[in-house]
């Protein structure tokens, strides 16, 4: 099931925006034809990137040595702050300004040869996403996966927020992609790293005094109330996962929108300059036409 969900996120990620819902339903068939429901299931759950994460995932694949770039000197300027080396990381201001611009041009060419457009706000956040890689090192590794769902911001403090902003780990690790999804490690346990209801039952039941042993109709009581509360707990992630995707789909859907707007701004006051310049010629046009009328009535005796 791991193998099939990892190359499905590997063939999911890597398409265009449009194409992320069929694709994903495509993998999702696939995966019911081979029998392997719970594949089925953690592949329709996997979440759309934004416009942003996928110029961020596309740079990943078609520009290889910016990207190799970036994470270079990400290394050597977490290696500079853990020296408190100053003067140092003074020194590598200009290219780590020079290193981000690169970045996000690249970002900006890979989606224009992809046929789209990074409208000013998504290459603000393709710029804190490269920023953002150069100051934690887990975020370099997120920037390098290509399974960027949303894009990454730095506070200047402590590490990156990476919640719900990968698919998987760089060494193929399934995060938490489905509510109380098992994956390795703490972030694959539901809830706060209680047991889950496949646990074995013949550990000591919490809160138990020393030397009492329960009866089973106890422990069976107390293994289905704690079902029932990781069942509710699931429940009520499964619609917190909801409720974020869909913000996130509105988010994108209004930075679209944005886009739109700014294009049609633009050619607005591209409208207005001409318009301006028109002005300014008819009024020239005119003094000369006043100009030569009254050159015109002194020749003929007239007065003004």
């Amino acid at each position: 099931m791991a193998d099939r969900v990892a190359e499905a996120m590997q063939d999911l990620y890597a398409v265009e925006p449009d194409e992320f819902m069929a694709t994903r339903s495509r993998l999702v068939a696939d995966a019911k034809a081979a029998s392997d429901k719970e594949a089925a299931t953690e592949i329709g759950r996997l979440r759309k990137p934004s416009l942003a994460a996928w110029a961020v995932n596309l740079t990943a694949r078609e520009a290889e040595d910016v990207v190799a770039d970036l994470v270079d000197l990400g290394e050597r300027m977490r290696s500079a702050q853990s020296r408190l080396d100053a003067a140092a990381l003074t020194g590598m201001r200009k290219e780590r300004d020079a290193t981000v611009e690169v970045y996000v041009r690249a970002a900006t060419r890979a989606v224009s040869d992809a046929g789209r457009s990074l409208s000013p706000a998504a290459q603000q956040e393709v710029r804190a996403t490269a920023i953002a890689a150069l100051a934690d090192e887990q975020a370099s590794a997120a920037v390098t996966s290509g399974q960027l769902t949303r894009s990454l911001s730095y506070s200047g403090f402590g590490e990156v927020d990476l919640a719900e902003a990968l698919a998987r780990t760089t060494g193929g690790a399934i995060l938490t992609v489905v509510p109380g999804g098992r994956g390795p490690g703490p972030a694959g346990r539901s809830g706060g790293g209680g047991k889950a209801a496949g646990d074995e039952a013949g550990d000591e039941p919490v809160g138990d005094e020393p030397g009492h042993e329960p009866a089973g109709d106890e422990v069976a009581e107390r293994r289905a109330e704690r079902e029932a509360e990781l069942a509710e707990a699931e429940r009520r992630l499964a619609d917190a996962e909801r409720a974020v995707a869909a913000a996130r789909e509105r988010a994108e859907e209004t930075r679209e929108r944005l886009a739109v707007v700014e294009r049609q701004l633009a050619k607005a006051r591209e409208a207005d300059e001409r318009a301006l310049e028109a002005v300014t010629d008819a009024v020239r046009d005119r003094k000369q036409a006043q100009a030569a009328r009254d050159e015109a009535r002194k020749a003929l005796g007239e007065p003004d």
